[in-house]
């Protein structure tokens, strides 16, 4: 019978026999006679619960047994189903954190890349190198930063913390890139892909913590291929990771107004035969609108040794501008968004949330609509190259293409602001990423995917962030007004994604 009193104190060996003891210290009477080693206790916690399991378990079975006597016949035995249930297989299994971020991660954020037809990034590549990694392949420590950097953002923790479990799985995927590169042997696309990953740790950590991103892993990026001998590549997923890495490469570039070597066009030819891919041909021109914005550079400068001509810089602006546009015409079917004006159509929490000029578009897909806006920017910038020769040519004549630019370069603004009811939905403060009540802009009755949730709540703050920051550097090149909704709706993402 299980004693359900004051615990006794005495030693494990006359608990035993069942005898009292007379709990002497170190050795009780009855073991110092005997001459033998006495054990006592080392809790309370231990003597109140001491064979509580076991006491239980023996009444159990002896009803069983009883059980068992009073019907022989029974096919199966009780004796039997308790030896099954008393397996070595644990009822709850026990939570693996590492485990519940890479799903977390997979389901979130890679996942849905696979079922919307945009190819864009490396996150496309990463599963099949994911699943071939081996244990010492730096992608798994650079993966598992990411995924635990967003776990912990979206259960509106700061992963910026000291006590964020991040950083440690940054820190050993560093190490292992290190390790990789000073080996003789070459360098593999999952060290490409790591190195990428890693990028997008500290991106995320700058967006969540609200600072400018700098991060050498792109431009480590550059070098390594440049410098690694296993080129060309012809497989799909080895293109899809160096393709990643020129579209972090041209993006920087273009942000930061760096030069771009074209060699870079040259590290992966995709099969073009049957159809030209839309973000290949942008990437292409972008890398001549970086290298255009570097030489509009030397038009403020006083040295007359940069030989920057005007003129020249004006006519390649325009013929840049003029592939930008011709670009549309290769555009898939389905990519032109679709602009809605009926406030029926437009939820009032939307519209409440934020709408420029009481419209909005509606797009493919979050990539496409980015990579659209990518486009709009790409105009923008050239169109300022172009208002910038203008200044320096001084002509009366070009005063017609300067307004053309300038209401241009506004148009293409309204463009991008239309977009961010797209991408934020109606969300103004912190919400679940699973959260299926957020509403967005949708064409009649067809209602919003599932897909499209997901992905506007994952990528759309991060992906609209970098584009109205672009536009907030016009300045007073915007609309009357434009600049301050501009700051508005970047507070707002800020309150969004303030975890």
């Amino acid at each position: 019978m299980v004693n359900t009193g004051k615990p006794s104190g005495g030693c494990e060996l006359c608990r035993k026999r069942r005898v009292k003891c007379d709990e002497r210290k170190p050795a009780c009477a009855y073991c110092q006679k005997k001459q033998i080693t006495c054990h006592y206790p080392k809790s309370q916690f231990e003597v109140a619960w001491r064979d509580q399991n076991q006491v239980a378990s023996k009444a159990v079975q002896r009803r069983l047994n009883a059980r068992d006597k009073a019907n022989p016949d029974t096919d199966c035995s009780s004796r039997e189903l308790v030896k099954r249930h008393n397996s070595d297989v644990p009822r709850v299994l026990p939570q693996n954190h590492e485990n519940y971020a890479q799903a977390f991660f997979f389901n979130y954020y890679i996942v849905p890349l696979a079922l919307s037809s945009h190819e864009r990034g490396f996150l496309g590549s990463l599963l099949p190198f994911w699943t071939r990694a081996i244990p010492s392949s730096p992608l798994r420590p650079a993966v598992n930063a990411v995924a635990h950097t967003l776990l912990e953002a979206w259960s509106f923790s700061d992963p910026n913390s000291s006590q964020s479990l991040a950083r440690p799985y940054y820190l050993q995927g560093i190490l292992a890139v290190r390790r990789h590169l000073e080996s003789a042997e070459d360098v593999d696309d999952d060290v490409l892909l790591a190195m990428l990953m890693l990028d997008m740790y500290e991106r995320i950590q700058a967006f969540c913590g609200g600072r400018p991103h700098e991060s050498p892993h792109v431009k480590g990026c550059v070098a390594t291929i440049e410098n690694r001998r296993r080129l060309p590549v012809s497989s799909r997923t080895s293109q899809g990771t160096l393709l990643g890495v020129r579209n972090r490469f041209v993006d920087d570039a273009l942000n930061k107004k760096e030069p771009v070597p074209s060699n870079v066009l040259t590290w992966a030819t995709k099969n073009q035969s049957s159809r030209r891919i839309p973000d290949i041909e942008l990437e292409a021109i972008n890398v001549e609108v970086a290298n255009l914005q570097v030489s509009a550079l030397g038009l403020t400068a006083d040295a007359e040794g940069l030989n920057v001509s005007a003129l020249e810089l004006l006519g390649k602006a325009k013929e840049l501008d003029m592939r930008l546009v011709a670009w549309t015409t290769i555009m898939p079917d389905g990519w032109a968004p679709i602009v809605i004006w009926d406030p029926k159509t437009i939820p009032r929490s939307v519209r409440d949330a934020g709408l420029y000029q009481n419209h909005c578009s509606i797009h493919q897909s979050i990539w496409t609509a980015d990579t659209l806006n990518l486009h709009c920017t790409s105009r923008i910038k050239t169109r300022l190259v172009i208002l910038a020769c203008l200044e320096h040519l001084n002509d009366p004549v070009s005063d017609i293409t300067r307004t053309n630019a300038l209401t241009s370069v506004q148009d293409l603004a309204d463009t991008i602001c239309a977009s961010v009811p797209f991408h934020l939905g109606d969300r103004v403060k912190p919400r679940r990423i699973d959260d299926r009540h957020v509403q967005y802009p949708c064409v009649g009755d067809s209602g919003t995917t599932d897909v499209h949730c997901t992905m506007a709540a994952a990528y759309g703050g991060m992906l609209l962030t970098k584009r109205l920051a672009e536009l907030l550097k016009l300045g007073p090149l915007l609309r009357p007004g434009q600049q301050q909704w501009i700051l508005g709706q970047m507070g707002r993402i800020k309150k969004i994604y303030t975890f």
